[in-house]
């Protein structure tokens, strides 16, 4: 502690004597967690207890999660076009993006759940924003949606913005309107189940070895309605977008639509086995940064299924815990994180979570030892808060003491630099930031696709919420029994 006090106030000199543009004085508190104690919640029946995602957090804690959550909540409350209603991709942004909806679309549920808008209003939301998708043909392309659409029109941007047909991001789509037709029934599950068999992946799977590729570009840049080509680049390593994309294209209602199950196991499995602080082998992702050991846990109940077995689908790919890999793989980057000087230095044990983000020279995706690029690239350890809080369903003491940490960041005034409460209309954290090096940065934006994965990732923490109503759908059973990842 006494290293990291002395570290940051060479930080607050420095900053100090700084462009008043770059100048951000920091006072850092470290706190600990405070002991588990039970928490239920009359709206909502927690998962069973033995759900080794499922926790119960002190009263304290639970109300300090409350907080962060709101946030987040608001932002897909309140950041959104009209009169399609769709999220925006981030706050200081012109479009949408179609994750970010996806994103929105689960935060429905919760926000009822939690006291925070009606059964009604949520219903009405989700019916707004899926009509608003569905009734036009100019913003999709086989079923797969435009990255990046007018928040407004739910049709093509003016902004400028990559025009094309997105897999994992539509999967991020569908995946996140699930659950809100589980939840909300009537109109809203029609609108879904449309959404859902309209998707076809079978088209998308054209890359080497049957591969899905990751989108479909139009000759014309503004519009999906033409002529184009699909992307050469495609997903092929099993890390967690990937398995999301796979996942839905294996379970989708549509026959002529559906990919062959096996290609989920010829997705590439390769362990790190000796990685400090894991808790055994996992399976690494492309690059390592947070978010891909994440994403698909915020919809698929991994440690409810356990280990798959490939060999039953004829693949010599070694079986794996998604649920157990993934634990480890967050706790690989923390200790990765700890040990880079640049993030010891700021935070100390609490100084991780490098995942994509807004960052001081754009949006930045780090990267993180062990992963196939095998590349450390910490952008002077830009840390994002939503990694460790989408990880609480993974690593629940270790990522409730990291935002904790975060929430205590202070200036030499005692304000706080990183958090802006949602009782003032904040979004609860920054997207990301950077104490170290000679110009501390702190982003004023809040990125959709951050905070929609840190929503749904404590509330799968707090009571499994989301698991349930996206695992109880026809999709997802459909895709469990195809894939034979039950018994």
């Amino acid at each position: 502690m006494t290293k990291v006090k002395s570290r940051l106030t060479d930080v607050c000199s420095m900053a100090r004597s700084c462009h008043p543009r770059q100048s951000i004085a920091v006072i850092v508190a470290v706190f600990g967690v405070s002991g588990f104690a039970a928490i239920t919640r009359a709206q909502e029946k927690p998962a069973p207890p033995s759900h080794p995602g499922v926790h119960h957090f002190a009263p304290a804690d639970a109300r300090f999660l409350d907080e962060v959550q709101k946030g987040c909540f608001n932002y897909f409350w309140n950041e959104v076009g009209t009169p399609a209603m769709l999220a925006k991709d981030r706050k200081l942004g012109p479009v949408a993006s179609i994750a970010a909806v996806g994103f929105q679309l689960s935060s429905l549920p919760i926000g009822v759940e939690r006291g925070w808008i009606t059964r009604e209003q949520g219903a009405d939301r989700a019916a707004t924003v899926l009509r608003a998708l569905l009734g036009r043909d100019d913003n999709k392309k086989w079923g797969m949606y435009m990255h990046f659409p007018d928040m407004n029109t739910a049709g093509p941007s003016s902004h400028g913005y990559e025009c094309e047909a997105s897999t994992v991001d539509t999967a991020l789509l569908i995946a996140g309107a699930i659950p809100a037709g589980e939840y909300f029934g009537g109109d809203v599950a029609k609108l879904v189940d449309r959404l859902v068999s309209e998707a076809d992946w079978k088209r998308y799977a054209v890359a080497e070895n049957g591969f899905i590729t990751m989108a479909w570009k139009p000759t014309n840049k503004k519009t999906l309605d033409g002529p184009g080509d699909f992307m050469k680049h495609h997903w092929w390593v099993a890390s967690d977008e990937e398995r999301i994309v796979y996942f839905l294209a294996v379970g989708t209602p549509n026959a002529d639509h559906a990919v062959p199950p096996a290609l989920y196991y010829k997705l590439k499995r390769q362990l790190a086995s000796d990685a400090p602080g894991a808790l055994g082998p996992f399976a690494m992702s492309w690059n390592g940064s947070l978010f891909t050991y994440l994403f698909s846990h915020c919809w698929i109940d991994y440690a409810s299924l356990g280990k798959d077995d490939p060999a039953r689908l004829g693949s010599d790919a070694p079986p794996i815990n998604w649920f157990e890999s993934s634990r480890a793989a967050v706790l690989a980057h923390r200790a990765r994180c700890i040990a880079l000087t640049e993030c010891e230095s700021s935070l100390g044990d609490n100084a991780w979570g490098l995942s994509a983000c807004d960052g001081q020279e754009g949006y930045i995706v780090p990267s993180l030892r062990p992963s196939f690029e095998n590349a450390d690239r910490t952008f002077g350890c830009t840390i994002a808060p939503y990694a460790a809080g989408t990880a609480l369903m993974l690593t629940p003491v270790e990522s409730l003491a990291a935002l904790r940490a975060f929430r205590d960041l202070n200036d030499s005034a005692g304000k706080s630099l990183v958090w802006n409460s949602p009782d003032s209309g904040g979004y609860g954290f920054a997207d990301a930031f950077k104490l170290g090096g000679e110009s501390p940065w702190i982003s004023k934006d809040n990125i959709g696709i951050d905070a929609g994965p840190m929503l749904l990732g404590i509330e799968n923490a707090r009571t499994g919420l989301i698991w349930r109503l996206f695992m109880k759908s026809e999709t997802a059973r459909r895709a469990v029994q195809r894939l034979r990842l039950s018994n």
